[in-house]
């Protein structure tokens, strides 16, 4: 790791919300439509302000001089394509250069099973989904890996699927994307660095134990295992909407969960801040008009 540090911003779970009373009559035949019907009777509430938040997280991004900006998924809150086009537009500040902004999509961004929903999101991104790596691709875009500089890499897994049914909003990263980031791993253009390892679903909970069936990562153990040969790194996630960090035995690394950045009463995110000797976590706080951070905890590197 070089001297000079790295700065780090990492945050989740906008979900900039429709306007569902605009929303096309078929798609209230579906899974949409309880999460429409949701929306209405007071859930969007919590989400009113997404666009204040947004342009307060880019000033924030200046301000700290942040050189490297994660998001891990649920941009949207109903996965519809003005959805995805509006959070676009909302974190398009932080999306330069392109190739210092990573994200995966979350369930919410592939909310139930269309003929283009898996690309939709895509369609959006584009421009930051740049692999360095392709040749370890398995199936579409992922593993995506993302070099900086000469010490630090970015290797971002898809655990989103579509889940039709109102009661689901489990993931699952597929055994193909998990058996070639083992492969990864081993790689000489990797071994040395700090391994950033971001998906969208929660490995864990804060109390470091799985989420339930139906709404945590199916496969979170074959993950965490995935992940155990790892010396200097950190897993990052969102998905629970609420800002922790845990150890736990499975891994050598700890496990940072983002929150939502912009739910109300709820808000966080993270910064850390790579170094030669450690890496500081540092927690960020919304302050009912700004963004700000104070140091939380340090992990030392070997």
């Amino acid at each position: 790791m070089s001297k000079t540090s790295l700065r780090v911003l990492h945050f989740s779970d906008i979900h900039v919300g429709a306007l569902v009373r605009h929303m096309h009559w078929k798609r209230w035949f579906s899974k949409r439509g309880i999460g429409a019907i949701n929306l209405l009777r007071g859930r969007a509430k919590y989400f009113d302000e997404v666009e204040e938040k947004m342009a307060a997280m880019a000033r924030f991004k200046e301000a700290q001089q942040i050189d490297l900006v994660i998001n891990t998924g649920d941009y949207t809150a109903l996965g519809l394509e003005h959805e995805l086009r509006l959070a676009r537009e909302l974190v398009d500040p932080m999306m330069y250069p392109p190739q210092r902004y990573v994200t995966v999509p979350g369930n919410h961004d592939i909310y139930v099973h269309e003929g283009n929903s898996h690309y939709r999101f895509s369609e959006q991104f584009c421009s930051v989904l740049q692999n360095d790596l392709p040749e370890y691709c398995a199936g579409g875009q992922y593993p995506l890996v993302r070099l900086v500089g000469d010490d630090v890499a970015v290797i971002a897994l898809n655990s989103a699927k579509p889940n039709p049914w109102p009661w689901r909003s489990d993931g699952h990263i597929p055994s193909c994307q998990l058996a070639s980031f083992e492969k990864l791993l081993e790689d000489e253009r990797i071994k040395r660095r700090f391994l950033f390892v971001i998906t969208h679903y929660a490995p864990r909970l804060a109390n470091g134990k799985p989420d339930k069936k139906l709404h945590g990562l199916h496969n979170a153990d074959d993950f965490l295992k995935a992940c155990s040969p790892i010396e200097n790194g950190a897993i990052l996630f969102g998905h629970i909407h609420r800002t922790y960090r845990i150890d736990v035995p499975e891994t050598k690394i700890p496990l940072y969960c983002a929150g939502s950045a912009t739910m109300e009463g709820f808000e966080g995110a993270w910064v850390y801040e790579c170094s030669e000797e450690e890496l500081v976590a540092k927690r960020v706080y919304w302050n009912g008009e700004a963004y700000s951070f104070e140091p939380l905890c340090i992990v030392k590197k070997d």
